[in-house]
């Protein structure tokens, strides 16, 4: 077999392996771009709580450390690695019938019944403690899920590649789960109801929830198991001796052992929580404010993501020959504009209550069937006529924010290999991957308090609300800038020199001081 050929054959296996990164990308969209937005705004859970049930999803994270500690050491027919692929994806695809029929039992039971025009008070809600604790359990099984086939998966990844090119393959997966998420939001887009508020009827998700996105997830790990199976290696015994995986102590001395390790992981940190609250925001402002359909509401993740792929995949060769601090610096302020443009969206937003009321009196007497499909539809055409330059004008934003995050992915993706101690680089990346986790769950709990504060507190103008909340994002943003400017990675290789007792230059402030 020719060379090219047999590279072809390699990469195409790659690829497949790769799937479930895909399967991982649907998934969060199931969750953020389904779930999320249709507990707050066709249920009436306070966001605070959503945010709070999608950021259980992440406390599973610690649970890859002993997920790749039982794979090095556990095999089935002299696999490692395919087992908990296939026990992981399982679970991801069994999570969601489960996860459908216990949200449900959230719902506000006056919300439903409220006023045509009226905004319910969040916290008067009243709380079930055993569907609650239900839906928590639920949350940390798809978690978990997720957790066992992706570490099991990037374990495969680590054992038959060369540190030559797991950077590629790394860069290829990450497309990849951007991939899924747009693959993810097309797809509910076709198959969601064109519903929203009092015209949804929650029993349409339940065939979507019981076959389609377990369908869809079981071929993608198929495929990913498929191309496994070729590539691992059959091993008896304990796989690797003495590999090392990452736990909270570890990581602990990481942060400590160097003062730009403190650094990248506090940016690190900031960033994830800053940059992924319009995971929560988005929807519930566009479900709020402009009324968009459950299925358009799914789609807002192509909107973001889109161009959050365009741009990755071409400013990341640009990013091997520019600085990629400075790349992620220009993204970054890209983003922060997006987010001023959001603000701007809500601050404008001058339609009436009473267009609102007449709105949704529309709504529920055509899910009550008094007036006709037609006459919604005019009604509908009318209030779009109202809101459509302000949510141009929020989607613009959105857009402008994706190019920004696009554009600093690849150089954060670089930085974070540069803060790495070579000799430790699983130790690091799972310290960098801990900062994501963290981040990334608080930033749902964080956009959901902050929400229900605009939605309860600015009843009269969420738009108002939702505009002060889209500053405080963009402060924080702004926070995560601030912390990238304490980051240097000269300064980190010198600092790491010095704790391996070899004597390094003497960096340019200490030679100023002298």
């Amino acid at each position: 077999m020719s060379k090219p050929i047999k590279a072809i054959g390699t990469g195409l296996v790659f690829f497949m392996i790769l799937m479930f990164q895909v399967a991982s990308g649907f998934s969060a969209v199931v969750i953020s771009g389904i779930i999320d937005p249709i507990l707050i705004n066709e249920l009436g859970v306070p966001a605070i709580l959503v945010g709070a049930l999608l950021g259980i999803h992440f406390l599973a994270e610690p649970l890859r450390t002993y997920v790749g500690s039982l794979s090095d050491r556990l095999s089935f027919k002299r696999l490692h690695r395919v087992p908990f692929i296939l026990v992981g994806g399982i679970m991801l695809a069994l999570s969601y019938p489960l996860i459908v029929l216990v949200v449900e039992q959230l719902r506000d039971p006056n919300y439903h019944h409220r006023v045509a025009g009226e905004v319910l008070n969040t916290t008067n809600y009243p709380i079930p403690i055993g569907w609650l604790l239900a839906a928590v359990a639920v949350f940390f099984f798809n978690g978990t899920g997720i957790s066992i086939m992706g570490t099991a998966a990037l374990s495969l990844i680590v054992d038959i590649t060369s540190e030559k090119v797991r950077g590629l393959v790394a860069a290829i997966g990450w497309t990849l789960l951007i991939a899924g998420i747009i693959f993810g939001s097309v797809i509910s887009k076709i198959i969601l109801p064109d519903k929203e508020g009092f015209t949804f009827d929650y029993s349409s998700l339940y065939p979507i929830f019981f076959f389609v996105i377990p369908g869809i997830i079981l071929v993608l790990i198929a495929i990913s198991i498929a191309g496994a199976l070729i590539k691992e290696p059959r091993h008896d015994g304990v796989l690797v001796k003495g590999r090392t995986h990452v736990n909270f102590k570890q990581a602990l001395r990481v942060i400590s052992s160097n003062v730009q390790s403190r650094w990248f992981f506090f940016f690190l940190f900031a960033f994830m929580t800053f940059m992924f609250m319009r995971d929560i925001l988005a929807p519930a402002y566009t479900g709020n404010v402009f009324k968009l359909s459950v299925s358009e509401r799914s789609g807002l993740q192509t909107t973001i993501n889109g161009p959050l792929l365009v741009a990755m995949i071409l400013t990341g060769l640009v990013t091997l020959k520019v600085a990629k601090q400075k790349s992620i610096y220009f993204g970054l302020a890209i983003s922060i504009s997006g987010i001023a443009i959001q603000a701007f969206s809500a601050f404008t937003f001058k339609v009436d209550a009473a267009a609102v009321k007449v709105y949704e009196i529309a709504s529920q007497q055509y899910s009550n069937k008094v007036i006709t499909e037609a006459e919604f539809k005019a009604a509908r055409t009318t209030w779009d006529s109202l809101v459509n330059d302000n949510k141009n004008l929020f989607i613009a934003g959105l857009m402008l924010m994706g190019i920004g995050l696009g554009i600093a992915v690849p150089g954060l993706i670089g930085m974070m290999m540069d803060l790495t101690d070579p000799a430790n680089a699983a130790l690091y990346m799972g310290t960098w991957g801990i900062g994501q986790a963290f981040g990334q769950g608080l930033s749902n709990v964080l956009a959901g308090g902050a929400r229900d504060l605009a939605f309860n507190n600015f009843q009269d103008n969420l738009g108002i609300g939702y505009g002060l909340v889209f500053v405080f994002q963009g402060l924080g943003m702004v926070i995560a800038l601030w912390l990238l400017t304490h980051i240097n990675v000269t300064e980190f290789k010198r600092l790491l020199l010095i704790s391996q007792g070899v004597e390094a230059e003497p960096s340019p402030r200490e030679v100023l001081s002298v």
